[in-house]
C-alpha cells in the first residue's frame, strides 16, 4: 500500500471542486482498508487492488460528490446511494461532501452488515444503510424516500435505473447515474422508461478517473419534459 494513489485522488478532488483535506483522505484510507479486510472473506468486489480501490471506486465518490454539492448550493440535501455495495459511492460521497445526509440502500444483507460496520467505524452523523431492494413496494418510512438525490452506479440497465430510482425522489429531486457513454433519450427502451417517470435529461457531467484517459458520465435526470 502506498500514498501515491490518494495523492492522486487528492489532486483530482481539487480539479473537481471537491477539495479532501487530510481528516478526509484519513477517513477514505481508512474506509477502503476495512474493505480491504472485509473483502479477504466476503465479496464486496472484484476489483481488490488498492489502486483500483483508491482511484476507481472512490474516486467515482468524490466526483458525485462534487457535482451533487454544485446542484444543491448552501442546502443540507438528503442523498441516496441505490444499490449501495459495498458503499463505494455513498461512503466517499459522504467523506467529500459531510453536510449531506447519505442513506446506502442495499438489498443483500452480507453487505449491508459491511456498510454497518463501516458508517459506526467512521462516526460520521447522516451516514446510514438501509437494507431494502428496490421494486418491493412503498418505502416503509420517511427515511426511505422522498430524497432530494439519487444515486447510482452499475445498479442496472438505465432504463431499469430509472424506474427504480424516481419513486425514490421528492417532487424535485434528481437522479444522478455513472454512464460509460452518452445516452440517447431517442433509443426506445429509454424513451419509454423516460416517459414511465415524467423524467427528462438535464445535464451530462463529462470527467476522467486519475490516470485515465477515458472519458466518464455522470447524467443528472429531473422530472418534466423537454
Amino acid at each position: 500500500m502506498t500514498a501515491e494513489p490518494l495523492e492522486a485522488l487528492a489532486e483530482a478532488a481539487r480539479a473537481w471542486g471537491a477539495p479532501l483535506d487530510e481528516q478526509a483522505l484519513e477517513r477514505v484510507k481508512q474506509y477502503l482498508k476495512d474493505v480491504a479486510a472485509k473483502n479477504a472473506t466476503t465479496n464486496l468486489t472484484a476489483d481488490d487492488s488498492w489502486d483500483d480501490l483508491v482511484l476507481k471506486h472512490a474516486a467515482d465518490g468524490v466526483f458525485a460528490a462534487s457535482v451533487l454539492r454544485r446542484a444543491f448550493a448552501g442546502k443540507t440535501p438528503r442523498v441516496a446511494d441505490l444499490g449501495s455495495g459495498g458503499g463505494f459511492i455513498g461512503i466517499c460521497l459522504k467523506i467529500a461532501w459531510p453536510e449531506a445526509e447519505v442513506t446506502m440502500i442495499e438489498a443483500v444483507e452480507r453487505k449491508y452488515r459491511f456498510l454497518n460496520s463501516a458508517a459506526t467505524a467512521l462516526g460520521m452523523k447522516g451516514l446510514r444503510p438501509l437494507l431494502r431492494r428496490e421494486g418491493a413496494g412503498a418505502p416503509p418510512n420517511s427515511y426511505a424516500g422522498g430524497f432530494d438525490a439519487v444515486v447510482e452506479r452499475a445498479l442496472a440497465p438505465l432504463p431499469e435505473a430509472i424506474g427504480l430510482a424516481f419513486p425514490l425522489l421528492g417532487p424535485e429531486g434528481i437522479f444522478a447515474a455513472f454512464q460509460s457513454d452518452e445516452p440517447r433519450p431517442s433509443e426506445p427502451e429509454l424513451a419509454r422508461a423516460l416517459a414511465a417517470a415524467g423524467a427528462r435529461v438535464l445535464e451530462s457531467h463529462v470527467y476522467r478517473r486519475p490516470g485515465e484517459a477515458r472519458e466518464r458520465r455522470l447524467v443528472i435526470f429531473g422530472r418534466g419534459e423537454d
